[in-house]
């Protein structure tokens, strides 16, 4: 192998292998990964959806990215709320 390749590979094991992402019961990766976008999407299909009737489409578009970008800070604080809440426990 390369070693570019090998350093890909240990820089996965050292992230397996991290007690950091062990908190939360192993969902730490989960959320951050896949949760995360998702409900950034469905944020922003309930908005366009919602704004749909009283906006033009065009500014649709523009409030909806404003309001799903400024929705990022909340969520990304949230799950670090309760990162750190749960390993106090």
């Amino acid at each position: 192998m390369t070693d570019k390749n090998s350093g890909f590979d240990d820089l996965i094991d050292r992230m397996i292998e991290n007690p950091a992402y062990d908190q939360m019961g192993g969902y730490q990766i989960f959320l951050r990964r896949f949760a995360i976008p998702v409900i950034m999407i469905l944020i922003a299909l309930f908005i366009y959806t919602s704004l749909d009737e009283y906006v033009n489409s065009s500014w649709n578009l523009v409030i909806t990215s404003i309001i799903t970008g400024s929705s990022l800070g909340p969520i990304l604080a949230a799950e670090r709320y309760l990162a750190m809440r749960n390993s106090k426990k």
